[in-house]
């Protein structure tokens, strides 16, 4: 691709590709996939959908964590696209009946891609995540722009020298991009002085004198096997991409009584949930009490762009349940790819464990209603996106 092309706004990428070369063309598959990667890398887009149906290939990206349409490929076009992916992730083309995952990692472009293929009624699906971009991005915990009551508590706690740091969320919501930024602390912290290990599944950025493996399933190394082995090489911090599982939730916690600081993420709704959740999968009452030492439940909202308007407060927001004294709303402009939203921020809840026996409680969530407000009256976001992220039903107390 030349300077020219390279110069054309991200989104208008593909369109111009497709306007300038046939797909009959034997170099289109080649070019339409590095004009891609380079078009999500350029606009921050988090994955990439391409979904193929009767009559196209549909390409959408997700922005801000919100899934967008991107361009249609015309349907003869399909199965060389998804060729040209699966030999850049070293998967099998011959292969159509079975899922495959690879890896591109392609160092012009710095991005690493997983890569999955699945089979559909139309042809092979193919969804691509960018890997790690957020992750290399934010080197400290002010970066990501917790509320100051969070983050004075997780600064306090990755001070210490054992424990558990829990940070819990639903999917998309930043968990691993906060417990990467916990990790550079720690290492910031120790300057050199404390052993730091990591086992992820994936690795999805490479942190300077951190220890990080990478589970592998094929062969046996799952989680919790890993980190049974991990804890015999003298590990004072210890990060665990997720867990997953009792098994893995066992080991961690037992690290976390025993000597080591660890740091990792949980699928769970809020801070009350995340608790109950480690009971009921089987974990001791005393271990989940006296292992863990701050739980951290955080969503993503879109930031609004520059483009956005002042809104009614009764239209916009009090009629919806939300409570705020000002707000604006997304307007449309080239820069925001017409999604009215550019970037995201955090809202977050914690919950210190010093001392608190966690029995079941009604999920409040009272933390993350305050910290939305503040960011709707900020003008940080809308009304209507802390309706897509925290719920109409719980925003009018129903």
């Amino acid at each position: 691709m030349d300077s020219q092309f390279n110069r054309v706004a991200p989104a208008n990428r593909l369109t111009t590709l497709l306007a300038s070369v046939s797909t009959a063309d034997a170099r289109f598959a080649t070019d339409f996939v590095d004009a891609l990667l380079r078009t999500a890398r350029d606009a921050g887009a988090s994955d990439v959908h391409l979904d193929p149906a009767a009559d196209a290939l549909v390409v959408r990206w997700r922005l801000d964590g919100v899934l967008q349409p991107l361009i249609r490929l015309p349907r003869e076009a399909a199965c060389n696209v998804v060729a040209r992916l699966k030999v850049l992730a070293g998967l099998l083309t011959y292969e159509t009946a079975l899922p495959q995952e690879g890896r591109i990692c392609d160092d012009a472009l710095n991005l690493e891609i997983r890569v999955s293929t699945f089979p559909a009624l139309h042809g092979e699906r193919a969804v691509l995540r960018l890997l790690g971009a957020s992750n290399r991005s934010l080197e400290s915990l002010a970066q990501l722009g917790l509320p100051p009551a969070v983050l004075d508590e997780l600064d306090r706690h990755l001070l210490g020298t054992s424990g558990a740091i829990l940070v819990v969320g639903p999917a998309g919501s930043g968990k691993t991009t906060t417990a990467y930024a916990c990790l550079r602390h720690a290492v910031a912290q120790s300057d050199g002085g404390r052993s730091i290990a990591s086992l992820e599944d994936p690795i999805e950025a490479a942190v300077e004198t951190v220890a990080q493996s990478q589970v592998n399933l094929a062969v046996g190394f799952d989680m919790a096997t890993g980190l049974r082995s991990l804890l015999r090489l003298d590990p004072e911090v210890i990060f665990i991409g997720e867990i997953r599982d009792r098994a893995t939730a066992e080991v961690a916690l037992q690290a976390a009584l025993t000597g080591q600081l660890v740091v990792t993420t949980f699928h769970a709704g809020n801070c009350e949930d995340a608790v109950n959740r480690l009971i009921e999968i089987g974990i001791p009452r005393y271990a989940v009490r006296n292992a863990l030492r701050v739980v951290i439940a955080q969503r993503l909202v879109r930031r609004l762009c520059a483009c956005a308007q002042p809104g009614d407060v009764e239209q916009h927001a009090r009629s919806i349940g939300l409570d705020v004294a000002k707000c604006w709303i997304p307007g449309r402009c080239d820069e925001c790819h017409h999604t009215g939203y550019r970037g995201r921020s955090l809202i977050a809840e914690w919950r210190a464990m010093d001392g608190w026996d966690p029995v079941p409680q009604p999920a409040g969530n009272e933390q993350l209603w305050a910290s939305a407000k503040q960011l709707v009256e900020a003008g940080t976001t809308s009304p209507l996106e802390i309706v897509r992220v925290l719920g109409l039903r719980r925003i009018l107390g129903n």
